[in-house]
């Protein structure tokens, strides 16, 4: 019987061999990688998508190398070429330049590596975004798992009024988003991180008083070209459409919006992330630095229009998390994979249509808004706008979601001011709609305030909110023709 038992066992410990072998090698060979240009297998073949089970049967370890081998091609590769594949090469145009259509499916991480081999100015921008999308990862799990707890707690829940049990779901998501990407972002040890500050005195802010929605300010405790390290110097240049504006930067601010439309988050309704990055010393005249200590001194950093933003994107957290961004010469799309828990590149240069049939608004307020807008909008509910189209409406309440769907389809997004609740607008500039209008007109896209472009409107504190219209060229010519503003 002792013989008979020991036979037994054995299959069992090889096959745990087995299963943990292939993922100690990928583990390994994955932080291998070098971040230089390396030549890739010459096969002209997609290979097939790789399954991870933990019920794996037992390989050897030439299967491994193999398996392995197909990963790193499909995900690290910057592109599959006729014979031989290398790293791209220095863009002709800016950091921000047209990814080739030969790469669909590099990751972000290895995207912004090859980045910064070709400018070494986006070096601190690439130690940001790895913080962003770490930060985004957590986010993610944490909204697909919010409806099951929120569910099985509400038992427990003194008052179970809807309005009571969704109030405290938004907030506490808002509460742990924030807790999430500020960790992240302090992990790099080269930020200083600080919530932004509420000025009681303006009563347009957001919200309850009793709830802050936790917009986080980040402050680079270094400079760009000061560590002597040979690299390229403040004023130098790059050359490039946005060249000048990365040449002299020298040290990033960055504002964040945790989650926007936390309160959707029980409903299965998409959320987002979204960011945008400013050279910090432009927010300060004549050589000025802020107080680190001093979250009102740090938030002037963040004050400036959106035509002074170096970078802007947002995350969505949908039936597939998608982080969007732009650093300033295109706008590219990162999915993310679940089985690696990569973002890889699967939108790249994404390019918003000349013309859309969607409009996306709040007509809840239609009674409060200016006649020149109620105008445009009846023309598209009719067909008697330029197209002779009828177009629908789709409307998620959430600003994320609608925008992304608008940078896809086409169309139009409108928050316009009302008489009635908003008579400055809905959305808050600085860490709302000025970085979301930053990645539309980096489409191809145009945004607008109604008089002027919206990224040219400066704050004069962090959660001012304005008016803000955004979506396909040819459509927003139309409605600003309406309103009667600027239609540059």
């Amino acid at each position: 019987m002792s013989i008979r038992r020991n036979l037994t066992r054995q299959p069992r410990r090889r096959r745990r061999l087995g299963t943990s072998l292939p993922s100690a090698t990928l583990v390994t060979v994955a932080l291998l990688l070098p971040s230089a240009a390396v030549a890739w297998s010459s096969s002209t073949t997609m290979p097939p998508a790789r399954t991870f089970s933990s019920a794996v049967a037992p390989r050897s370890m030439s299967s491994t190398a193999a398996d392995t081998d197909a990963v790193d091609e499909t995900y690290y590769s910057p592109g599959l070429a006729s014979t031989t594949t290398t790293m791209p090469t220095r863009p002709s145009s800016n950091p921000g330049g047209t990814a080739t259509a030969a790469a669909p499916r590099i990751t972000m991480t290895r995207w912004l590596s090859a980045k910064v081999q070709d400018y070494p100015e986006l070096r601190d921008m690439e130690s940001l975004h790895l913080s962003i999308q770490m930060a985004c990862k957590t986010i993610s799990n944490l909204i697909q798992s919010s409806s099951t707890a929120t569910t099985a707690s509400r038992g427990d829940a003194v008052d179970n009024s809807a309005g009571s049990l969704r109030d405290d779901s938004m907030k506490r998501l808002d509460q742990i988003s924030k807790n999430v990407l500020q960790n992240a972002l302090r992990f790099t040890g080269r930020l200083r991180v600080v919530e932004a500050p509420r000025n009681t005195g303006n009563e347009d802010e957001e919200g309850p008083r009793t709830h802050q929605p936790g917009v986080t300010i980040a402050y680079a405790l270094d400079q760009f070209g000061s560590d002597g390290d040979g690299t390229r110097q403040k004023g130098e240049g790059v050359g490039g459409e946005d060249g000048n504006a990365w040449g002299t930067t020298r040290r990033l601010a960055a504002c964040f919006d945790p989650l926007d439309g936390s309160g959707n988050a029980d409903a299965a309704i998409c959320t987002g992330t979204v960011f945008g990055v400013f050279d910090a010393d432009a927010g300060f005249r004549g050589g000025e630095t802020p107080d680190l200590r001093d979250a009102s001194s740090l938030s002037r950093a963040v004050l400036q229009p959106g035509s002074k933003l170096l970078a802007a994107g947002y995350c969505l957290y949908s039936s597939t998390t998608m982080l969007v961004f732009s650093l300033g010469g295109g706008t590219h799309g990162f999915t993310l994979d679940k089985s690696i828990n990569e973002f890889v590149l699967t939108h790249p240069n994404m390019r918003i249509p000349s013309r859309g049939n969607i409009y996306s608004c709040n007509e809840a307020y239609a009674e409060g808004w200016d006649g020149g807008f109620k105008g445009y909008l009846r023309t598209l509910k009719t067909g008697r706008g330029a197209t002779g189209q009828r177009y629908t409406q789709r409307y998620i309440g959430s600003m994320v979601g609608d925008v992304h769907r608008t940078l896809m389809y086409g169309g139009i997004f409108c928050c316009p001011s009302d008489s009635e609740v908003h008579p400055k607008g809905s959305l808050q500039l600085v860490y709302k709609s000025a970085p979301m209008a930053y990645i539309i007109e980096h489409a191809g896209g145009k945004a607008s305030d109604g008089n002027v472009d919206l990224l040219d409107v400066r704050p004069n504190y962090v959660h001012e909110r304005s008016p803000c219209f955004m979506g396909s060229p040819e459509d927003m010519d139309e409605l600003v023709a309406h309103l009667g503003g600027d239609r540059r």
